[in-house]
């Protein structure tokens, strides 16, 4: 069989030529797609890596947060447990029975107490709130040492009743907060408040 071509030969030409370019326009997409493929990936993973980032910076802030409270609490339990060691210890080494009765060893017959009351300088370690919610507080003391109020018949004697209890046995240190002459039945006599320490 022959086969006869009719049509014009600058239809054909024309025909190859458009052939050709779509060739090359389809070449040339696929080169432009291979290659904005890696641009497009690394586009997605950094909008990826942003996101997550604006996730972990407040991560970052409350977990700082949450460890400055954690070292503030560490260090309120361990100023707790120092005081309540030395509540324990106050009250396992000096016995107010005991106490008493070597104060009343150390008493000269001219000096007579009228009252004796626990003093702490330094304020008690205060604990506010809870993990309720609720706004009680607990205090938490040991005491410092001991304040005394009583009489003397003289300041001689004030002096030597400083000096039984200043001896290192029951106080570490004694001080004088003050004294003064004051009327007693038919006579005067020093009123006198000592503080002493432990």
């Amino acid at each position: 069989m022959i086969g006869v071509n009719v049509l014009p030969e600058s239809y054909v030409h024309v025909h190859r030529r458009r052939a050709r370019v779509h060739g090359w326009f389809a070449v040339s997409l696929a080169v432009g797609c291979l290659a904005a493929g890696p641009v497009g990936l690394d586009a997605w993973r950094t909008a990826q890596a942003s996101s997550l980032q604006s996730e972990v910076d407040p991560l970052r802030a409350r977990l700082s947060k949450t460890e400055r409270r954690l070292a503030e609490s560490g260090g309120l339990v361990t100023g707790l447990q120092q005081q309540l060691a030395r509540a324990d210890a106050l009250r396992s080494k000096r016995p107010w029975k005991d106490l008493l009765a070597a104060l009343a060893k150390k008493v000269p017959d001219e000096v007579w107490l009228m009252s004796l009351e626990s003093v702490d300088e330094q304020p008690g370690r205060v604990l506010t709130g809870g993990t309720t919610g609720d706004d009680a507080s607990v205090e938490l003391a040991g005491p410092s040492g001991l304040r005394i109020v009583g009489f003397a018949l003289g300041h001689e004697h004030l002096y030597a009743f400083m000096g039984a209890l200043n001896d290192g046995a029951l106080f570490s240190h004694v001080e004088l907060v003050k004294a003064g002459q004051q009327k007693v039945l038919q006579g005067n006599a020093v009123r006198f408040v000592l503080e002493c320490q432990w």
